[in-house]
Parts: C-alpha cells; sequence; structure tokens
C-alpha cells in the first residue's frame, strides 16, 4: 500500500505534464465557495495573480475561460470576489 502512495507521489512530481495531476490538498481559501476553488488549481499556484495579469494584459472574462478551458461564470465570480478590474 506505501509502494502504491509513493507511486503516485512520483507521478504527480515526475509524470508527464510536470503536475497534471491536481495536489490532493489543495488551500483553503476563505473567500471561496467549494464549487470555485475547484477550478483555483487549474489558474496555477497562485490563481489571483493569474488573473489579475490576464486582466491586465485586457483579456476578457470570455477570453479567459477559453483559454483554461472552465465556465466564464468562474471567471467572473473570481474576478467580482477578488476585485480584479477589467472588461467583464
Amino acid at each position: 500500500m506505501v509502494e502504491n502512495i509513493i507511486a503516485l507521489d512520483i507521478l504527480r512530481q515526475f509524470g508527464p505534464g510536470g503536475g497534471a495531476f491536481p495536489p490532493q490538498i489543495q488551500s483553503h481559501r476563505d473567500e471561496l465557495t467549494c464549487e470555485l476553488q475547484k477550478y483555483t488549481h487549474i489558474l496555477g499556484p497562485t490563481p489571483k495573480r493569474c488573473l489579475e495579469s490576464l486582466a491586465d494584459i485586457g483579456l476578457n472574462d470570455t477570453e479567459i475561460a477559453r483559454y483554461f478551458k472552465i465556465p466564464k461564470d468562474v471567471v467572473t465570480d473570481l474576478r467580482r470576489i477578488w476585485r480584479i478590474e477589467g472588461d467583464a
């Protein structure tokens, strides 16, 4: 059993995609609902900064959602909660 867990950890770190498997323990963000937290790992290790950067270069919610293949409503909600200005 322990060997199986170690093998999964190795796959998460060094497997194809370099972290394609989301971590089992995601950081808890009090300001986000459980549904929104499911999408934060897609935006990388600093999801708020990622959205801020994309909004700064002029991308709207539809373009950001299309790029990350997530629902537009998720992007809109995250920008509203984190008070990220820009074109919606």
